[in-house]
C-alpha cells in the first residue's frame, strides 16, 4: 500500500491545484535553504497578447445568419429551434442575428420566405429548422434544417418572393421522440458540414471531476452545457475521468484515503491491472485501443502505456501526470520539478520557467495544435502552440484562472474552466459586468467570442463525441 504521506504532494497537483499559486514543498524537494535563489518571473512577452477583434489576424467578418423565429407546434419543435440557435451561436462560424431583426411575421413551417426582406435586415444566411412526425413512423420524429442564401445585388432588399424559395441545403435527422435534444445536435453538425465544409462537433459530451463537499465526483455534460449527470459514488474521491472503450467513463477512485484504483462506469466497477500503485492520471487513445496511466508508487510517479492487460513503463522525467493521446500515436504529459513543463513524445515544448499543466491536442482546420495552461503571475491562461512548441499563441489573458482546456471533436472550439474574472458581452457597456465562474466555450480562431455554458468549475476536462454504439445514457 502506498504510504499516505508519500501520495499527498503529488495528489495535490493531480487534484488541480492552480499552477499559478505558490507551490507547496514536497518531500522530494530540497529544503527551502537549499533551494535556488529566487529567480525572476518569466516575461509574459513570450506568450504574446490576445487580439480582441481579429483585426490583427486579418480575419474576415463572420457571415450573418438569421434563424427563422417559427411559431412552434409542439415540444420537439421548440427544442430543435432552441438547440440549433444556441449551437450556431457557440460555433463561432456565424454571427447569429437577434430575432428582433427578422422581417414581420408570423412564420410557420410553410410560410414562404421573402429572402430579399431578410437580406434587407442584414442576413446573408437564413436557417429554418422544425420538427414533424417521421414519415411512416408514428413513434419517431423528423428534424429538418433548411439553409437559404439571401440574394445580393441591386434591388435584392426589396425583392419579394413570389413562391417558396429552394433551400441551398436541406438536412434531415430521424430521432426517437425522447431523444430530440441529442438529435438536434446532430442536425447542427450536418448543417455546419454543409455550410462550412467541416461537420460540427456538438453531438458530443464532456467529462470532468468536481469537488462536492469533502469529496470529488465525476460529471458528464452535453457540449452546450445542458443535461449535467453525476457518475459514480458520492462518498469518495474521483480523479482524471476519461472516455474509454465503448464510450464508458473510466476514472481513478479512492475510498477512505486508500490508494486510487482504476474503475469504470456509474457503479465504479474495478478494472484489474497488471501494475501496482495509486492511479492518478488516465487517458485513452482516439480509437480507445490504448491506455496511458500515471501511477504513484514508493514516492515516485511512472507513466505506463499499452492495452489495459499489457502495460509497459515509459521513460519520463519526475512527477509525470495528465497524459493525453493525439493523432498518429502522439502523446503529451506534464512532468518535471520544481517547475513542470509540457512534454510531447518525450521532449519539453512549453516555455521554460512557466508552470504548465493539462495539455490537449486539437486537430483544427489550421493544423494540429497543442493547448495547455500556464501560470501567469496570480492567474493562469490557455496557450496554443504547434506540437514542437513553436507558434505560441495566447487564447486568454488577465481574466482570472483559466484551466483544463478540452478541444471539441471538430477541432474548432475549446472548452475550459474559469474562476469568474472573465467579462461578458462585446459592447463596451456590457463588458463592465463579469460573466462569473464557470465552464466556457470559445472558438480557437476567435477567442474573444468565448461564451459561458455552465456555472460548474472542475478539473481534468475532456471532450469527445458520443459513442455511436451506446448513444446518450
Amino acid at each position: 500500500m502506498t504510504p499516505r504521506h508519500r501520495l499527498l504532494p503529488f495528489l495535490a497537483a493531480a487534484l488541480g491545484a492552480t499552477p499559478t499559486m505558490s507551490r507547496p514543498a514536497r518531500a522530494a524537494d530540497p529544503p527551502p535553504s537549499a533551494a535556488p535563489s529566487s529567480a525572476a518571473e518569466p516575461s509574459e512577452d513570450l506568450l504574446g497578447t490576445v487580439d480582441v477583434n481579429g483585426s490583427a489576424e486579418g480575419l474576415p467578418p463572420l457571415p450573418k445568419m438569421s434563424v427563422v423565429p417559427l411559431v412552434t407546434t409542439g415540444v420537439a419543435d421548440s427544442i430543435v429551434n432552441l438547440v440549433v440557435r444556441h449551437d450556431m451561436e457557440l460555433s463561432g462560424q456565424f454571427d447569429v442575428l437577434d430575432d428582433a431583426t427578422a422581417p414581420p411575421g408570423p412564420f410557420t413551417h410553410t410560410t414562404p420566405l421573402d429572402l430579399g426582406a431578410w437580406r434587407g435586415k442584414g442576413a446573408e444566411y437564413v436557417l429554418r429548422v422544425f420538427a414533424e412526425p417521421a414519415p411512416n413512423d408514428s413513434i419517431r420524429t423528423q428534424l429538418v434544417g433548411e439553409a437559404f442564401l439571401t440574394p445580393t445585388g441591386p434591388g435584392s432588399a426589396s425583392a419579394n418572393a413570389a413562391s417558396e424559395p429552394k433551400p441551398a441545403l436541406r438536412s434531415v435527422v430521424i430521432s426517437a421522440t425522447t431523444e430530440v435534444r441529442a438529435a438536434s445536435h446532430r442536425l447542427v453538425d450536418q448543417l455546419l458540414g454543409g455550410l462550412t465544409g467541416r461537420p460540427g462537433g456538438f453531438a458530443s459530451e464532456m467529462v470532468y471531476a468536481e469537488r462536492v463537499g469533502r469529496w470529488r465526483r465525476v460529471f458528464t455534460v452535453d457540449a452546450d452545457g445542458f443535461d449535467l449527470r453525476g457518475v459514480g459514488p458520492t462518498d469518495a474521491t474521483a480523479l482524471s475521468p476519461a472516455f474509454g472503450p465503448g464510450g464508458q467513463v473510466y476514472y481513478a477512485l479512492s475510498r477512505n484515503y486508500e490508494p486510487f484504483g482504476l474503475v469504470v462506469g456509474p457503479s465504479a466497477t474495478p478494472v484489474p491491472l497488471p501494475i501496482h500503485g495509486s492511479i492518478l492520471g488516465v487517458a485513452f487513445s482516439p480509437d480507445r485501443s490504448r491506455a496511458a496511466l500515471t501511477v504513484m508508487s514508493e514516492g515516485r510517479s511512472e507513466l505506463w502505456s499499452g492495452d489495459l492487460t499489457n502495460l509497459k513503463a515509459l521513460a519520463t522525467p519526475s512527477l509525470t501526470n495528465h497524459p493525453v493521446f493525439g493523432p498518429l500515436g502522439k502523446m503529451a504529459y506534464v512532468a518535471g520539478s520544481p517547475v513542470q513543463r509540457v512534454y510531447v513524445d518525450g521532449k519539453p515544448i512549453s516555455p521554460s520557467g512557466f508552470m504548465a499543466s493539462a495539455p490537449v491536442f486539437c486537430d483544427t482546420p489550421q493544423g494540429l495544435l497543442l493547448l495547455y495552461t500556464v501560470g501567469v503571475g496570480a492567474n493562469a491562461d490557455i496557450i496554443a502552440s504547434d506540437t514542437t512548441g513553436g507558434g505560441i499563441r495566447r487564447l486568454t489573458q488577465h481574466e482570472g484562472a483559466n484551466t483544463y482546456a478540452a478541444c471539441s471533436p471538430d477541432g474548432r472550439l475549446v472548452a475550459f474552466f474559469s474562476t469568474g474574472k472573465r467579462k461578458r458581452g462585446e459592447g463596451a457597456a456590457s463588458r463592465e459586468q463579469e460573466a462569473g465562474a464557470g465552464l466556457f466555450v470559445m472558438p480557437i480562431a476567435r477567442p474573444w467570442l468565448a461564451k459561458k455554458i455552465s456555472t460548474e468549475v472542475g478539473e481534468s476536462l475532456r471532450w469527445e463525441p458520443i459513442a455511436p454504439s451506446i448513444g446518450k445514457p
